[in-house]
Parts: C-alpha cells; sequence; structure tokens
C-alpha cells in the first residue's frame, strides 16, 4: 500500500511544472529546535534530540535534506516552510526558492 503511494506521489511530481512544498515544525524538530505549538517538552522523543546551546547550532535534518536534492533534481520548484530557522538554506536550498512564514496564512 505504501509502495502504491510513493509511486503515485513520484508521478505527480515528475508531471508537475510548479511542484511546492508545504512545510511545519515537525521538519526541523530532530534537529533540535523544539516545536512551540507542542506544550510538553518531555519524552522519550525529546530526550533523542540534540541539546543545542543556541537555535543556530542546528543542522539540516535527512528530511531537509532529502527536499534539497528533489530541488536540485527539478522535482520541486518552490517551498513554504512555517520555520524560520533557515535549515533549507543550510543544506543548500537557494534562497529564492523558499518562502519563510510563520502563523496563519
Amino acid at each position: 500500500m505504501l509502495q502504491a503511494k510513493v509511486d503515485t506521489l513520484a508521478r505527480l511530481m515528475e508531471a508537475s511544472q510548479h511542484c511546492l512544498i508545504y512545510s511545519g515544525a515537525g521538519i526541523s524538530t530532530n534537529s533540535g529546535i523544539s516545536d512551540y505549538a507542542t506544550r510538553t517538552g518531555t519524552g522519550s522523543s525529546t530526550s533523542q534530540r540534540p541539546k543545542l546551546r543556541s537555535p543556530y547550532e542546528a543542522q539540516p535534518t535527512y528530511a531537509h535534506r532529502g527536499l534539497v536534492a528533489l530541488h536540485y533534481a527539478k522535482f520541486i520548484q518552490y517551498w513554504v516552510q512555517q520555520n524560520h530557522d533557515g535549515l533549507p538554506q543550510k543544506a543548500g536550498l537557494p534562497q529564492y526558492a523558499i518562502n519563510e512564514i510563520h502563523g496563519a496564512w
């Protein structure tokens, strides 16, 4: 079932001329940046995250790197993210390809 969904997504991305990624805080939490919408800061998932002295120390996750690779392979043209952490740019995404927003549309 998962493979069928992946195949469908791949076909849609291949056919698209203007594929846009919209991401939120979940893409950056494994880098050590907190999800400010979540009230709890405890649990096994947060204890495995890197402890940062500053959010500037955060490094891109596999998700950031994978999406940037898809951009350079011309499958993703634009990226809108609700974070303002700079991790897509650290992963190599050019500034012109991203719009960082915060809050509601």
